[in-house]
């Protein structure tokens, strides 16, 4: 629900800040050092990212309502400013720099904060309404999951939802720069810096054609059998499953960092892929799925947030959803 106008204020601006770090650091600097170090407002973040999104600056320029010169002239002089370049310039389109890839991501989060403070701000006295900024991975996209958050918003129709997708680790970087306010990972991570609320268990499954699998027949398949089949694994995986295949040396065909890649290899035939349950499901009906006959593995969909971070009221409402119901099954 609400909470009072002062909290509401307190955690909005705590919200912003990477903003407010920039102009700390920007006058930190002046005063100690007497240098000047560049700095971006917001307008100039709007229209990057919007060139960004719209694939050239004569289309930016169509979706921003200006004139194309003057927008031009604006990106020139960010670079000017920067000392970087931020595109590399075709005939009709752009494609981003190195560092202009990293600017677009921060843009993008800062523009996405500042946008939440004002709805934030706007929602005070009008009941729960806003943006709700949340990570999730691919491998917790599941109908439990997407299910409870449908509910929540039939709940609370004026929430909308901004959902952040990447691996798990990019989306702790993400929680912990303040672009998203909570995210929806998997064990195993260094939980100690957040505030973890587990959502479910999965036991894992051996996914493959029958060919790879030494007795295709059978239930479930043990450590031992598996550590011969041509292996497709998540990274963060690779030392769990080291640990339990030891003193043997597991045959790794192919590590990555998506369970969906995972599976993709699996179905064409090159290996057997290491995933949760929910996700080895989702395979062909020809393809061989069979659980590992080990309880020491298993994987966690947790709902994460920082410790003592600021939360807006939208997600405290989300988190008290969520974790004040029984666990996801």
């Amino acid at each position: 629900g609400l909470v009072g106008s002062e909290m509401c204020i307190r955690d909005s601006s705590s919200s912003v800040s990477v903003l407010s770090n920039i102009l700390v650091t920007y006058i930190y600097d002046i005063r100690l050092t007497n240098r000047r170090i560049p700095i971006l407002n917001l307008k100039q973040m709007e229209y990057f990212t919007a060139i960004v999104n719209e694939g050239s600056i004569s289309a930016a320029a169509k979706a921003l309502h200006i004139s194309q010169p003057p927008l031009s002239t604006q990106m020139k002089l960010l670079e000017e400013e920067l000392g970087l370049t931020l595109f590399q310039r075709g005939s009709r389109s752009i494609l981003l720099t190195d560092a202009g890839k990293v600017l677009y991501e921060r843009a993008q989060g800062i523009l996405d904060m500042t946008g939440a403070v004002l709805e934030e701000l706007e929602q005070m006295g009008q009941g729960l309404l806003g943006s709700l900024r949340l990570g999730m991975i691919s491998s917790v996209e599941t109908e439990p999951i997407i299910g409870k958050i449908a509910a929540f918003r039939q709940e609370h129709p004026r929430v909308k939802f901004r959902i952040y997708e990447g691996n798990t680790y990019q989306l702790l970087d993400k929680l912990n720069t303040g672009i998203i306010e909570a995210a929806i990972v998997r064990s195993p991570f260094p939980e100690e810096p957040y505030d973890c609320f587990y959502l479910s268990g999965e036991i894992m499954m051996a996914v493959g054609e029958r060919c790879f699998f030494p007795r295709p027949g059978a239930d479930t398949i043990s450590l031992k059998e598996l550590c011969s089949c041509p292996l497709v694994v998540y990274r963060r995986w690779e030392g769990v499953l080291n640990r339990l295949f030891a003193p043997d040396s597991p045959d790794y065909l192919c590590i990555n960092d998506d369970a969906r890649t995972s599976l993709t290899w699996a179905e064409t035939g090159s290996g057997v892929a290491v995933v949760p349950a929910s996700i080895a499901r989702c395979v062909r009906p020809d393809i061989l799925m069979k659980p590992l006959d080990t309880r020491d593995f298993t994987s966690r969909i947790t709902l994460v947030c920082r410790k003592n971070g600021p939360l807006s009221a939208v997600m405290k409402e989300f988190l008290d959803y969520f974790t004040g119901q029984p666990p996801l099954s």
